[in-house]
């Protein structure tokens, strides 16, 4: 049954043109007779594409008049992760090049708009802050969700009717994914269930009633089933009265999904006697108060009006090795940390250290929507939320340009999203053709996305796949793969779990 959970590139029929936001562009629908043939990368990630010719094929779709190809690489959290990529702050670096440092790499995409500074937005890596500009910024990441049974699960439970068995894709899930069939308890948070294409009403243990058009049910009513995808029609076709067994495995504590979220960075140096607040790590430009710096940062830091040089001892204690009352520009050691600081006040409170003082070291992040981030990096807007368009058109350029979008579902489908020109060009280093941002928001909720944000485009925007005929290296798919690329300063991944 692992089918079950493969992407879905169904097309649910065509979408209105944006009826509901008429500042926006025309959005043409991804139907079969422009698709390429589909490609499985394995761990169940598919890679498909559309493409409209320049002149008047792309033009009486409401597309750049250059052409337009839209690329999709999907997979599910089930069967892979996803991870940031990057070669080191503030470095930019061939996206191609980045996925050579991760061999687990089966989908990489660009990722947040950067300068020569380094990424726009925080990076954080293992639950970690690898790097923050300071204040608020806009992260995008892997998360860890805690379970709540009312509010919905993934499931690998097993639903039984007659003789026929069927692989549950979830539990009480507010947003069930394309290609999912769901099962809705009395605890579900909702009074009403969310609608599938087919639902089944089981009570007392039978099959009570079909709905092959699908219903939203009260969640009190029974169990309900709802269908969406290849098992719909299937499912519609059981036998009324047919008993009914579930088979389904403890909920999880934890599960992995991904989220957009706003982070604040803190954290501090403390000895005994001392505690000095730091307000961004790694960021080249340092921030207002104090700037920490570990050996990942590739450069040598700018000099701040004090630098504390910290290294272990060799028991693994943070050790003041140095303290430069007017500041020092020096590399980070191995293992080590520099602490810059920027403002009169923080460098007052860094000369109260003494050499010898042993420290610690702390850095965390605030999320306002409470994200746990394994993993994240930096994001542009989201367009897509909660299952609608949230991108006011008239607010914004509706330029066509080459697009970076990723959307995302309760499921765990991730769906890595670009929109390009597609053919070879020599446009001297201003990439063209492609879509809106709204039109983005538009073929993500076609592909079943219930959230999606956007990330840098224009030149940036890259999507390389493990090809299953070409190797070893990544190949790029969003464009000709002898094209021209913009180093950038990170990327994201779909990796291999196992």
């Amino acid at each position: 049954m692992s089918f079950l959970v493969a992407t879905a590139f169904l097309v649910s029929g065509s979408i209105p043109a944006n009826a509901a936001n008429p500042g926006c562009i025309y959005t043409p629908t991804l139907d079969k007779t422009r698709a390429a043939p589909e490609l499985s990368l394995g761990n169940f990630v598919t890679a498909k594409s559309w493409q409209w010719q320049p002149g008047s094929d792309a033009e009486s779709a409401s597309l750049s008049s250059l052409g337009a190809k839209v690329s999709v690489v999907s997979g599910n959290l089930r069967d892979i992760t996803l991870g940031v990529l990057h070669m080191g702050i503030p470095r930019s670096q061939d996206l191609r090049v980045m996925t050579d440092s991760s061999p687990k790499t089966v989908a990489a995409i660009n990722g947040d708009y950067f300068d020569g500074s380094g990424p726009w937005n925080a990076m954080v890596e293992s639950g970690q802050v690898s790097y923050s500009p300071p204040g608020q910024t806009e992260v995008f990441g892997l998360t860890r969700k805690k379970v709540s049974e009312p509010y919905g699960y993934r499931s690998t439970g097993i639903m039984t009717i007659g003789t026929r068995k069927f692989a549950l894709t979830g539990v009480n899930q507010l947003e069930p994914g394309p290609n999912s069939l769901v099962l809705y308890k009395s605890s579900f948070i909702r009074p009403v269930t969310p609608k599938g294409a087919t639902t089944l009403l089981i009570k007392g243990g039978k099959l009570v009633k079909i709905y092959p058009k699908g219903a939203t049910l009260s969640s009190k009513s029974g169990h309900v089933i709802q269908v969406k995808g290849t098992l719909a029609a299937l499912a519609a076709k059981m036998k009324i009265n047919s008993k009914v067994k579930f088979a389904i495995p403890v909920a999880p504590a934890y599960e992995e999904r991904i989220a957009a979220d706003t982070i604040t960075t803190y954290g501090n140096v403390s000895s005994a006697s001392n505690t000095l607040n730091i307000d961004s790590v790694n960021y080249t430009n340092l921030g207002p108060g104090a700037t920490l710096f570990d050996s990942s940062f590739k450069d040598t830091p700018r000099a701040g009006r004090a630098t504390l040089r910290i290294m272990p001892d060799a028991t693994g204690k943070l050790i003041i090795k140095n303290i430069y009352k007017t500041g020092a520009s020096i590399k980070v050691d191995n293992g080590g940390f520099i602490i810059q600081a920027r403002s009169s006040l923080a460098a007052s409170v860094a000369n109260k250290f003494k050499v010898g003082d042993s420290v610690s070291v702390s850095r965390s992040y605030q999320a306002e929507g409470k994200s746990d981030f394994i993993t994240a990096a930096g994001r542009g807007p989201r367009i897509v939320q909660g299952g609608k368009m949230i991108w006011i058109c008239a607010q914004h350029n509706k330029e066509h340009r080459p697009r970076t979008a990723i959307g995302w579902n309760q499921d765990g489908q991730i769906w890595f999203v670009t929109s390009s020109r597609g053919l070879m060009a020599y446009d001297f280093g201003y990439r063209q053709g492609g879509s809106t941002s709204s039109q983005m928001a538009q073929w993500l909720l076609e592909l079943g996305a219930t959230d999606a944000i956007l990330l840098d485009g224009g030149s940036s925007t890259a999507l390389y796949i493990d090809h299953p005929e070409e190797g070893p290296r990544l190949k790029r798919i969003d464009i000709p793969d002898t094209s021209w690329v913009r180093d950038l300063a990170n990327g994201f991944s779909i990796e291999r779990k196992n």
